[in-house]
């Protein structure tokens, strides 16, 4: 048999496959360590699990009969979906099982927990480290990411299929569909540190952006803005507390004003288009400031024999046209109301008894008012469950967080974790 015999100098065929199966070990570890640190950075959707649950009603129902007790907060109630948010993402439930729908979590080192906004089709979550991600309601899935400075906790809008969030020095919208950059909005250099306290969609490519200044007279101011564009429009001094009544009414407290709790509001009504906001109607307010604006009228509620200090006792509403007083509904005697919610033409407010500060722990029987938005007149009452008050009574006051899609939901003020689901 013929002996092969290296030559001097050669390739030794050992060496070289031993340093090949190093090479390919090496390379597999690379890879490996890459899949792991893909696998513990990724984001995890978990779900959707079943078919997309059909909402409760198509409006805030105005008969309510029936409560249950949902053991977590929820930032919004939409499509029979319960959505919070998590420590590392959001979780979306079944309102009708409670069983958990989807969940999106992060795993990476700049995961927290973030703010939520959502729309009829898509939750937003915006996190500490400025990663905002919309995800597809129906399926949990994610459409789109986009990275940019998030200073400490802030709110995030989603309407009109835009997403509008603060940015560095000003505003920024972003494209619901897709994430895309629509248009950025710089702030007057009078504005130091602005918050978007409150962003309103209206007619005609129209925006109204209300920004906190931080200054110390607390005034703050109100931009119009082309939501295409994001060219300004026109601008306004106001104070916190902006809501929409309706697609050209806007209603605020008066700047220069000395608002606060102890303290009436005066209230202004303002006329709304792309040309400005005009003052429609003034009003010396009985609260600190209004609850809610719609349908017609702005609601509020004080103790008229001392609305500077008296525990709300007095729903008044006053009429978005002229300012003027359209109606008065006391509550029951020894109770008082928190705070109401209109919608759909009706005004939701919980009726309770008064509460002092040697109450902390007792346990009351709150009722939910239903009431008609132009006249007032009672239209339904439901007796709720046995609710204990909680230990900071100074804020022992119930509010309506939202009623929509045949559900309501009712809290206590500083504790949203216990909420009460009402269809």
């Amino acid at each position: 048999m013929q002996q092969l015999v290296r030559l001097p100098g050669s390739p030794d065929p050992a060496a070289a496959r031993k340093g090949l199966v190093f090479l390919v070990v090496g390379l597999v570890l690379v890879l490996l360590g890459q899949l792991v640190e893909w696998y513990q950075e990724r984001d995890v959707v978990t779900g959707a699990h079943g078919a997309l649950p059909t909402a409760f009603g198509t409006a805030a129902p105005s008969a309510p009969s029936h409560v249950t007790r949902h053991s977590t907060g929820a930032e919004a109630l939409v499509h029979g979906l319960s959505i919070e948010s998590t420590n590392s993402g959001v979780r979306v439930l079944n309102l009708r099982t409670e069983n958990e729908y989807w969940r999106y979590e992060r795993r990476d080192d700049g995961a927290d927990m973030p703010v939520v906004a959502v729309s009829a089709g898509t939750v937003v979550a915006w996190f500490g480290d400025g990663r905002l991600v919309g995800i597809d309601l129906r399926s949990g899935k994610v459409r789109w990411r986009t990275d940019f400075s998030r200073d400490g906790f802030q709110s995030v809008h989603l309407g009109d299929g835009q997403v509008v969030a603060q940015s560095p020095g000003g505003v920024a919208a972003f494209s619901e569909r897709d994430g895309k950059q629509l248009w950025t909005l710089k702030v007057p250099r009078s504005c130091a540190h602005p918050l978007p306290w409150a962003v309103h969609d209206l007619p005609e490519h129209l925006t109204a952006v209300e920004l906190g200044c931080r200054s110390s007279d607390g005034e703050d101011v109100v931009i119009g803005v082309d939501n295409r564009t994001g060219r300004v429009l026109w601008k306004r001094a106001v104070q916190q507390e902006l809501f929409k009544a309706d697609d050209d009414t806007l209603v605020a407290v008066a700047p220069g004003a000395r608002t606060g709790r102890g303290r009436p509001a005066t209230v202004q009504v303002l006329d709304v288009g792309r040309k400005g906001a005009r003052l429609r109607a003034e009003f010396s307010s009985d609260s600190w400031a209004p609850d809610d604006a719609g349908d017609g009228v702005i609601v509020s509620s004080t103790d008229p024999e001392d609305p500077l200090n008296g525990d709300p006792t007095v729903l008044t509403a006053y009429d978005t046209q002229s300012g003027k007083r359209a109606w008065e509904h006391p509550a029951a005697s020894g109770h008082v109301f928190g705070f109401s919610e209109i919608a759909d033409g009706r005004v939701y407010v919980v009726q309770f008894p008064a509460v002092s500060e040697g109450d902390r722990g007792r346990v009351l029987h709150p009722e939910l008012l239903v009431l008609d938005a132009r006249s007032g007149d009672l239209l339904h009452t439901l007796r709720l469950p046995k609710m204990t008050v909680p230990l900071n009574t100074d804020l022992a006051t119930f509010v309506v967080n939202a009623a929509a899609d045949g559900v309501i939901s009712v809290s206590w003020l500083e504790e949203r974790h216990g909420v009460l689901l009402v269809t």
